[in-house]
């Protein structure tokens, strides 16, 4: 019998620097600053930064929030998750929603502990979205891609270098759990010196951070599964919210016939100040045009990576973009709406927080929007193509600093180009359209999103950790000539679903050309494409037309037709326009297993996903030896040498045992 033993790592570091640590434990007050939250300084002089995660399920609205929103006071307590008043379970770290924000400098080392006392006992894996997790690839954060999931009721030390500085975010990436609140902010800040901006903008606080959300009144996982097994319909959720908060239920007091909301969230500045805003899109399904009334957004940054001033009216932003913008609060002293207004099929969906200078009164904007014929877009919706009030996020251009030095080489032939098509298709997914018992098109028709018609499968054990118990058998790539879905064991009744794996030689120049189908017959949807481990160039991008066939795509190609321009923007999360293309290079120069995926939870969670194995598993930097590992356990079998002995010692023993019977038969007492 083998007993289970349970091991609490804890992860070290022998660097000789001065440490500022500091618990924060679910009863601490949130306000209080980390040491790690400093001004920055050149040289530098990093810190070893340490944060406790405590990771439960909590309850919006509980007897933590006592009369809220009667008393608007007590939305604010310690532990009150008032949310936009309905209440519904949800996941917190430190009982806080959204999680802790952790703000560091360029080089700190960050460790965060995290506990987890999920009451189901599912597993957790934290992804640090945006960070490059050079020469730590154990630590990004994908089950069974980089690691175990954290089993419920232990713990598991994640850490690592803060790099790249810009606005970042951390989110779950097991399961759904990002869309219930398994999500903050994380910001990687410079000396000033190294900032291209520094002139542009006066504060840059953690008050003003922009962290959106899309919403459900049940848990994620509840409205998948109805959605998946029942009835249909689209991935929509039922509010938005920024920064944890937002009104939807209504609360009656019939003692004086007033009607109350729970909070907006509210930002505070002083007039004549510059204000850098760092907005981060956790949503599950939307993409968001945010605007504030009066006020013209100033973008410098996206995805961490600094660009030339733009000027623009509202901007569009995507499941896992981030976007830095700088507000000069030069109006009038008064209140003015921050709009947030969803997109594509969750256009009915909107959420408002109020900009509220320092002296006006505490009361709700009576501030109008931009008229639509006067406002000039950024990252222009998918259905769209391109024109003067509506600019691609190609407009932007790069900065360049002693952090992020200019790289050539990006114009050069590439090493390996990839056509990575997808949609959403009306297949018979056998987890949940079983081919022979309900299939479509007998019952409700589900549309799945998948990569070059293949659904994503993890392997069985982590491919960064344990790639010795992967053989390439197991793996597959649809673009290899050897792929025969008509044959393939991976494929079933037209649905293929496997570890979908590109190889890349460590250095190579690799071009992805993503294009969306556009074949999908409901409503026009942009995929938001996210890559781990490494940050890429968008060198084109173009809506084409209603559809986009992988013939056409692969002729315009090959024909010269793209408009390539290589003095564009870095980022590591984009947009694909529907019915369009979006071509992205990248340098293969981070060894590992890196994560490329849709942005959208449910698209992920079905499998529009691949990995790219970027060198062997000789050119990764290992993890420790005591790293957890995982995988199947095909009980005690008999091995064949086993199944030998014990036939053989069974016939020994019949031989034997005539023997003696006839020895004794014979015997002569």
């Amino acid at each position: 019998m083998l007993d289970t033993v349970c091991v609490l790592l804890i992860l070290t570091t022998s660097v000789k620097t001065d440490s500022h640590t500091q618990v924060i434990d679910a009863g601490q007050n949130s306000n209080d600053p980390h040491p790690c939250d400093r001004t920055c300084e050149y040289p530098a002089s990093p810190q070893i930064c340490e944060y406790d995660f405590v990771v439960e399920w909590y309850y919006t609205m509980s007897k933590a929030c006592y009369d809220c929103p009667f008393s608007i006071s007590d939305c604010s307590r310690p532990h009150c998750v008032a949310a936009d008043g309905v209440g519904r379970p949800l996941i917190t770290v430190n009982r806080l929603f959204p999680g802790p924000q952790i703000r560091v400098c360029h080089n700190d080392t960050v460790r965060v502990i995290i506990k987890n006392k999920l009451d189901n006992d599912e597993g957790i894996g934290i992804h640090w979205h945006g960070l490059h997790m050079k020469d730590t690839p154990h630590m990004d954060g994908v089950p069974m891609l980089t690691q175990c999931a954290i089993p419920a009721k232990t713990s598991f030390t994640y850490e690592f270098t803060a790099y790249p500085p810009g606005t970042h975010f951390w989110h779950s990436h097991a399961g759904l759990q990002k869309a219930d609140g398994l999500a903050g902010a994380l910001i990687i800040n410079r000396d000033s010196e190294d900032d291209p901006h520094r002139g542009q903008f006066d504060v840059d606080s953690a008050e003003h951070v922009l962290f959106l959300a899309d919403w459900w009144h049940t848990t994620t996982l509840a409205f998948f599964l109805k959605k998946h097994h029942f009835e249909g319909g689209p991935n929509r959720g039922d509010n938005v919210l920024i920064n944890g908060k937002g009104v939807f239920e209504e609360f009656f007091n019939s003692t004086d016939n007033s009607t109350h909301f729970t909070p907006r969230k509210t930002f505070y500045v002083e007039q004549n100040t510059r204000y850098r805003f760092r907005m981060i899109s956790n949503a599950a399904s939307c993409a968001y045009a945010v605007s504030i009334d009066g006020h013209e957004l100033k973008v410098i940054a996206t995805d961490g990576h600094d660009v030339e001033p733009y000027m623009v009216s509202s901007l569009v932003i995507h499941s896992g973009e981030r976007y830095d913008f700088v507000v000069d609060a030069s109006n009038e002293v008064a209140n003015y709406w921050i709009r947030v207004r969803a997109l594509e099929s969750c256009a009915r969906l909107s959420q408002m927080a109020i900009l509220r200078y320092q002296g006006a009164p505490e009361s709700d904007p009576s501030t109008t929007a931009v008229s639509s014929g006067t406002e000039k877009e950024l990252n222009n919706p998918w259905a769209d193509a391109a024109n003067e009030s509506n600019s691609q996020v190609t407009s932007l251009k790069t900065m360049y600093s002693r952090t992020y030095p200019a790289r050539v080489g990006y114009d050069g032939t590439p090493d390996q180009t990839h056509f990575i098509g997808f949609d959403i298709y009306m297949i018979n997914h056998p987890s949940y359209n079983h081919p022979e018992l309900y299939a479509f098109p007998d019952v409700v028709p589900r549309f799945f999103s998948q990569l070059n018609n293949v659904s994503f499968a993890f392997p069985k054990y982590p491919m960064l950790t344990q790639s010795k118990y992967i053989d390439d058998d197991h793996l597959c790539n649809p673009e290899t000539a050897q792929w025969n879905r008509n044959t393939s064991r991976f494929c079933q009744n037209n649905f293929c679903s496997c570890p979908y794996v590109i190889n890349a030689k460590v250095g190579n120049l690799v071009e992805l050309v993503l294009y969306d189908e556009g074949m999908f017959p409901f409503v026009e949807v942009g995929h938001p494409m996210h890559l781990h481990g490494q940050h890429f160039k968008v060198v084109a991008m173009k809506k084409v037309g209603d559809s986009l066939s992988p013939e056409s795509v692969k002729e315009i190609h090959a024909n010269g037709s793209i408009e390539y321009n290589f003095n564009t923007v870095l980022k590591d999360t984009v947009i694909v326009p529907h019915g369009g293309y979006t071509v992205i290079r990248f340098f293969a120069d981070n060894p590992g297993v890196w994560f490329f995926h849709c942005h959208q939870i449910f698209h992920l969670h079905i499998g529009m996903s691949l990995v790219f194995k970027v060198g062997e598993p000789s050119d990764w930097v290992k993890p420790p030896e005591d790293f957890p590992k995982c995988g199947p356990w095909p009980g005690k079998a008999v091995s064949r040498a086993e199944s030998c002995l014990f036939k053989n010692g069974y016939m020994m023993y019949i031989l034997l045992q005539m023997f003696c019977y006839f020895a004794f038969q014979n015997a002569d007492y």
